[in-house]
């Protein structure tokens, strides 16, 4: 018989006293390895395989144990297989533990603690022996800080501008411009018009401090300077500006000096006809609570500069405008003699084709 078959057929017998120990004797569940010589089953018909298998015999099985004896005084043959063919389970556990993949464990390892003793560091200015004290933060207006307080540059030409009539042209320009943050700003305004004979009139300079009292209002202090071709005038400077409702621009200021009092009122408005294209009215009132004709300067209500622009902002920092203007005086220097000029005040020269551009950064 071949030993492959008859290898297959010890599992076979096997199995069967595992699954269904009662379909056995009992000799053979006794010891499942204990089984009949099966060499004479070569012989049966059709058993004899030998020829068919063109292989190396495994090496041989060891022989079972003599019948003479026991299971129960031997034990199985198999130490792994209890009686009766079912695995055999261990009197006490002997541990767990998993091997590296190499080999197993035999039981639980139990990590050892590790302590380690330092001395005690000694108080110095590094390691004081106490924690400092939280250092108190005073904010400025109890306000934490915030964007805000970085400082900004800006230059406004709001006007840059030729003024033409019939005999006579004018330059005007008008400008501000400011640097610090949003709360606290040094303010430079400056504005003049200068005739064909470069002659220069209506020259105010001022240099102010500005400060935030509200989301929208500045106000602002300092002096103004009367510097062109004409005599020079120094004054004081108090007044307030920003953004009024519906989005007017405003400006109040207060002069004064040794003469007497004067003052300033501005205003303009930007409608936008489109995104880019600006209608924006702007007048400029002046008022002296005393005469100076060496300034053309009259008590009261003393003069006018107005003027409509209509401006298209090719890039938002610079645009060029086409506008009607108007400058006049009143009071005593409203007189139809003749001033530097030649001309009288408030004639129909006093209107003017304007052009020019407006620009910031």
């Amino acid at each position: 018989m071949s030993p492959y078959l008859r290898t297959a057929l010890r599992v076979l017998l096997l199995a069967v006293a595992v699954l269904a120990p009662g379909l056995l004797p009992s000799q053979v569940m006794a010891n499942p390895n204990t089984m009949p010589d099966m060499d004479t089953m070569d012989d049966m018909p059709g058993m004899d395989m030998s020829h068919d298998m063109d292989m190396q015999a495994p090496p041989a099985a060891p022989k079972p144990a003599p019948s003479g004896h026991s299971a129960a005084q031997h034990g199985p043959a198999n130490p792994g297989m209890g009686l009766h063919g079912m695995p055999a389970q261990p009197a006490h556990p002997t541990g767990t533990g998993t091997g590296t993949g190499t080999g197993t464990g035999t039981g639980a390892h139990t990590p050892t603690p590790f302590h380690v003793n330092l001395p005690a560091l000694a108080p110095s200015n590094q390691w004081p022996a106490s924690a400092p004290p939280t250092p108190v933060v005073h904010y400025v207006h109890n306000m934490p800080p915030v964007m805000d307080h970085n400082t900004y540059f800006h230059v406004l030409m709001e006007q840059f501008e030729g003024r033409y009539t019939a005999g006579d042209s004018l330059l005007r320009y008008s400008g501000q411009s400011w640097f610090g943050t949003d709360h606290d700003k040094l303010w430079i305004k400056s504005e003049g018009t200068v005739d064909g004979h470069r002659h220069m009139t209506d020259g105010d300079h001022e240099f102010l401090y500005d400060h935030a009292i509200s989301t929208y209002f500045d106000v602002q202090a300092g002096v103004r300077l009367d510097l062109d071709s004409g005599p020079t005038r120094a004054w004081g400077a108090v007044g307030v500006q920003g953004l009024a409702l519906y989005f007017f621009d405003v400006s109040a200021t207060a002069y004064f000096n040794a003469q007497g009092v004067a003052g300033k009122l501005e205003g303009s408005y930007d409608l936008l006809i489109t995104n880019r294209l600006i209608l924006q009215p702007q007048a400029e009132f002046n008022f002296y609570s005393h005469t100076d004709p060496q300034r053309d300067v009259s008590r009261g209500f003393s003069d006018i500069d107005a003027g409509l622009r209509l401006r298209y902002e090719f890039k938002r920092k610079i645009a060029p405008y086409i506008a009607v203007t108007y400058a006049g005086h009143y009071g005593n220097t409203a007189s139809p003699r003749a001033n530097w000029r030649g001309q009288a005040d408030n004639g129909p020269e006093d209107i003017r084709f304007t052009f020019g551009v407006r620009t910031w950064f």
